[in-house]
């Protein structure tokens, strides 16, 4: 059944119509110099770099001291180096943000970590969060970090229930650069979702230490051909990367996903999901696209399964004029709604339900900063946030049950896709691209659908596509 909840996408409208402001596009040139661009030029624009660890707590230590960072109630923070970082240009006034994974691992007891530029703070209806993770185990998510005070961002680890500690590894993507940067790069195109391959219908399992190709450029999802264009400007893809770690022989293990397949013996040295035996997680990846069109899946141990759904391609060579696909990151993270608040109703989604969330007076209000004051960011495509599924509830006392959450812009058919899935006593998240579309005359629409038990969601936003 789908339907839409009137009530809680009209408080939607009143509680995200909040002025949120954006990193400006454009770079704050010193008064009298030359002025090389006279539009946003590569100003939200993508630039991918060869994965690499640039922050790791444990030995031997990568831009760290050796030992495990602190948790606590409260909150415990420390900073880390962004800017001149793993291929990062170490000029402020080239980036808006970068884009890395950041995994807790080793923790000692359950909590979340948060992650903002130093010096301002995470806004919203609520407090933000990236990581909810458990004791004892690796736990992953991407984050599209602005730039903070003297180039870095600020990590905070809270576990409610005490002191703790964590390990925290970072890997560094890509970045998005300024209008002052004088290198192009490739624009975000919002596409389906579609999901492109499932190795449970094609392929089978993939076992330890190997590498599946994947066909990109061209390829085709239910009722979308060519999800992705099959031309030379696509240099990459965002994707949604689900791991189904439930076979006979599945382990501990991590995928990583790259443009060349890594030989047998070649161990991946960053990883874009983490996973145990029996669960089933997913995490976003931006995959650069290899010469064959292709990008490649490795598999650390065990065997298991992978889908691969797709949510927008990367595109260079987009006139200078246009907007359509610039990412432009929000100042900080910024709770957009928690289900469970008696301001979004307190009411979970039900099994095999659907509603609709209007975010149009959220993207009316998102400005950025403009000759000392602030302007209407503009019409938007998309938004960029992480989605965390909570409480998790059954159907019926004595069934044990486990869900998973599609997103798909308003006024379309649901794909056969998922953003986030989620066993019963855990809170997962997983940052996306939540694509929007039009129901009822409101341009800004997305629609959310559970498949089992019934469950709570938040949405923490943390970037803005532009359209033209």
């Amino acid at each position: 059944m789908s339907f839409k909840r009137t009530t809680r996408a009209l408080l939607a409208v009143a509680l995200l119509g909040v002025g949120v402001s954006v990193a400006a596009p454009a770079g704050s040139p010193t008064a009298g110099a030359p002025v090389a661009c006279a539009t946003l030029c590569a100003g939200g624009e993508f630039h991918p770099l060869d994965p690499v660890r640039i922050f790791d707590n444990r030995p031997p230590g990568i831009n760290s001291p050796v030992g495990p960072k602190p948790t606590s109630p409260g909150g415990s923070e420390f900073t880390v180096q962004l800017l001149g970082e793993g291929g990062i240009p170490a000029d402020a006034a080239d980036v808006l943000a970068v884009v890395v994974n950041v995994t807790v691992a080793d923790a000692t007891r359950r909590g979340s970590l948060t992650v903002f530029p130093t010096g301002l703070a995470a806004g919203g209806a609520g407090e933000s969060s990236l990581v909810n993770y458990l004791a004892n185990r690796n736990t992953p998510n991407v984050a599209i970090i602005g730039v903070g005070n003297g180039g870095t961002a600020t990590v905070r680890l809270t576990t409610p229930s005490g002191a703790g500690t964590a390990n925290v590894a970072i890997d560094v993507f890509g970045w998005i650069s300024t209008s002052n940067n004088d290198d192009r790069g490739a624009r975000l195109i919002s596409a389906g979702p579609g999901r492109i391959y499932d190795s449970r219908e094609t392929g089978g399992v993939l076992g330890p230490d190997q590498s599946r190709a994947v066909q990109v450029l061209g390829a085709d999802a239910p009722g979308q051909p060519d999800i992705v264009p099959n031309r030379g400007t696509v240099s990459g893809v965002m994707i949604n990367l689900t791991a189904i770690n439930r076979e006979p022989g599945s382990a501990n293990t991590n995928l990583a996903v790259t443009p060349n397949p890594l030989p047998a013996g070649t161990p991946a040295t960053t990883s874009n999901t983490n996973v145990i035996p029996g669960l089933v997680k997913a995490n976003l990846v931006f995959a650069p696209i290899g010469p064959d069109g292709r990008i490649h899946i490795k598999n650390r141990n065990g065997n298991i399964h992978f889908a691969v759904d797709v949510l927008g391609y990367l595109e260079n060579g987009k006139s200078v004029d246009t907007r359509e696909g610039r990412i432009i990151p929000l100042d900080a993270p910024f709770r957009a709604f928690d289900t469970r608040e008696p301001a979004f109703g307190n009411v979970p989604l039900g099994f095999g339900s659907a509603e609709d969330w209007s975010f149009q007076a959220f993207a009316e209000s998102v400005t950025m900063p403009s000759g000392g004051s602030s302007i209407p960011v503009g019409n938007q495509l998309a938004l960029i946030g992480n989605v965390t599924g909570t409480g998790l509830q059954r159907l019926y006392a004595t069934v044990p049950v486990s869900t998973f959450i599609s997103a798909y812009p308003g006024g379309t058919k649901r794909s056969e896709t998922s953003i986030i899935n989620v066993p019963e006593g855990e809170n997962v998240p997983n940052m996306t691209l939540l694509r929007y579309g039009t129901a009822d005359g409101d341009p800004y629409v997305v629609q959310m659908y559970n498949h089992n038990g019934s469950i709570h969601y938040l949405l923490d936003v943390y970037a803005v596509v532009l359209a033209d």
